[in-house]
């Protein structure tokens, strides 16, 4: 019988992310099964969130990194202080977003709800999705981390109606209150489908990190990983004249995680940040 759920809390940052230590220890042992139940009941929780009967707000404050910006992502609604640091960092330690990241993302570029085939209209009219995965892809491959809350906004994790704020001891209230007020009238979103290019995205991505590579940008596994990345961004074997479900493109947010996870490269990464906090560039 509650109006509105509001995640947040007191302490320095929103949420620094997934339990890494975890993952390390599950994949010295091979339990991958464990490890994909935990990434198919992040994305289940995920979009229960998204779509549930009620306003669901994020109290955004400090750092929101990985698992944490996934939250924020799948959130109704964000009231964040502007000193407010989200980003989705995944592949410093040799994985990608698993929780809906890329999705969410691919969303939000490629201009919010596209069913009914209203907008793809005008995406393909003025250039096709391409501009769109591009800037998705940058974002995750480069694991930008915003600055601000406003300059969270121009990177589309926070929406242009989420309400920032320069008083920190405000932002819970204001989450509570911008619950309050949207419980009123609330409406579920609608499902969103996704219609991506498919092959020719992945080629034109990876042949942009082959670039990298052969510039000395780019490590040899930062390649293996931005691949993985590309293959979910393009949407993997479909074309524009299919439409993905989000489930479809989460289907391959866990492929491609569990690829990577598997890997020396990735557990070695993993290992070097939980040793040092700074990421391995092997």
């Amino acid at each position: 019988d509650f109006k509105g759920l509001v995640i947040g809390n007191d302490g320095d940052n929103f949420s620094v992310g997934a339990n890494l230590g975890f993952m390390l220890m599950a994949a010295n042992i091979a339990a991958w099964k464990q490890i994909s139940e935990v990434i198919k009941n992040g994305q289940q929780a995920m979009m229960h969130l998204k779509y549930a009967p009620f306003p669901v707000v994020s109290s955004l404050t400090g750092m929101a990194l990985g698992g944490g910006c996934e939250i924020i992502l799948h959130s109704n609604a964000v009231a964040g202080h502007i000193e407010s640091y989200p980003g989705l960092v995944e592949v410093g330690v040799g994985l990608i977003p698993g929780w809906g990241g890329c999705k969410e993302m691919l969303i939000r570029h490629m201009g919010g709800k596209e069913s009914k085939g209203g907008m793809l209209g005008n995406l393909i009219a003025a250039g096709g999705a391409m501009p769109a995965i591009s800037k998705v892809f940058e974002a995750i491959a480069l694991a930008k981390v915003a600055g601000s809350a406003e300059e969270a906004r121009d990177l589309k994790i926070l929406r242009d109606d989420d309400a920032i704020t320069m008083n920190r001891v405000r932002v819970l209230a204001d989450a509570k209150a911008r619950a309050l007020a949207m419980a009123k009238d609330y409406k579920t979103p609608e499902p969103a489908v996704l219609h991506l290019p498919g092959k020719t995205a992945k080629v034109a991505l990876s042949m942009a990190v082959d670039g990298f590579k052969a510039s000395g940008k780019a490590t040899p596994h930062d390649v293996v990983v931005c691949k993985a990345l590309a293959v979910v961004l393009s949407g993997g074997d479909t074309d524009m004249s299919e439409g993905l479900t989000e489930q479809q493109v989460l289907d391959l947010e866990h492929e491609c995680f569990m690829e990577l996870v598997k890997t020396k490269a990735s557990l070695d990464r993993i290992e070097h940040m939980l040793n040092t906090g700074q990421p391995l560039r092997n």
